[in-house]
């Protein structure tokens, strides 16, 4: 199953963010969060990274894509 348009972050639900032991691709700093966002569908689930020291963001589709 693949969606093709981004699903808004309200189709889904947050877990808590959790510290990343892998640091942040463009400022190698060690302040990356992640938290994993489920759709209500069930059938996409997905992961936001982002880091606090330099503002970085990326989502990472999860194995279902």
């Amino acid at each position: 199953m693949t969606h093709m348009a981004p699903m808004p972050d309200s189709a889904g639900e947050f877990d808590e963010w959790k510290k990343c032991s892998v640091p942040c691709p463009k400022c190698k700093g060690t302040e990356r969060y992640y938290r994993v966002w489920e759709s209500s569908c069930g059938g996409y689930e997905d992961e936001q990274h982002e880091c606090r020291a330099c503002g970085w963001k990326q989502w990472f589709d999860g194995p279902d894509s």
